[in-house]
């Protein structure tokens, strides 16, 4: 099976080819889209929203490797009111899925051929950093949020049930008192049968 069509090869041999990535942030309660170009772009029913250049994604490579590599996706230049609603809705973030997607396009940036998942992990809570800059001699604050994503191997140390913790064990179920007695009787001995 090939990767692209025999019509989309032509297209993209046939005139010059544009590519862009787009990222899909699946939060809480809405899927979002973004992309580094513009204009609004829709792509597979999800709608993008422009950065115009202020978006950045660092740590993506093409390696074939079973271990948990870490994407970041950021934005600069970013107001303290929308500082506040990021950290506001951190918890619509935490082990969410996020996807970045290589798109290629035509000379009027119309999607010529699908757009492969070039990377799919779990967000984690948004950082802020802030760092001054000169310009034109004035002393100038930008303040930058940050998204990381691990990928599906992050967690792979983790047992399946959780960390067998009381602690976790609340979480998961309040008022469980069944992980209480295991943190006393992890390094007990017993014998059995007892005469």
């Amino acid at each position: 099976m090939a990767f692209f069509t025999s019509d989309e090869v032509e297209a993209l041999s046939s005139q010059p080819i544009r590519v862009a990535l787009l990222v899909e942030l699946n939060f809480d309660d809405e899927t979002m889209g973004v992309w580094n170009g513009f204009d609004e772009l829709t792509v597979n029913g999800v709608e993008y929203k422009p950065l115009f250049g202020a978006g950045r994604v660092d740590g993506l490579s093409f390696e074939n490797a079973t271990r948990s590599d870490k994407v970041t996706v950021s934005l600069s230049g970013v107001t303290d009111t929308a500082i506040g609603l990021a950290l506001e809705d951190a918890g619509e973030v935490q082990d969410r899925l996020m996807r970045i997607y290589l798109q290629f396009f035509d000379d009027e940036w119309q999607p010529v051929a699908a757009a492969p998942c070039v990377f799919f992990g779990f967000m984690q809570p948004p950082e802020i950093t802030e760092t001054e800059i000169e310009f034109d001699g004035d002393s100038q604050k930008v303040r930058t949020i940050e998204v990381a994503a691990e990928n599906v191997f992050f967690n792979r140390t983790k047992p399946v049930g959780g960390r067998f913790t009381d602690r976790d064990q609340q979480i998961r179920h309040p008022g469980d008192k069944f992980f209480q007695f295991v943190a006393p009787v992890v390094f007990k001995t017993f014998t059995y049968p007892d005469y």
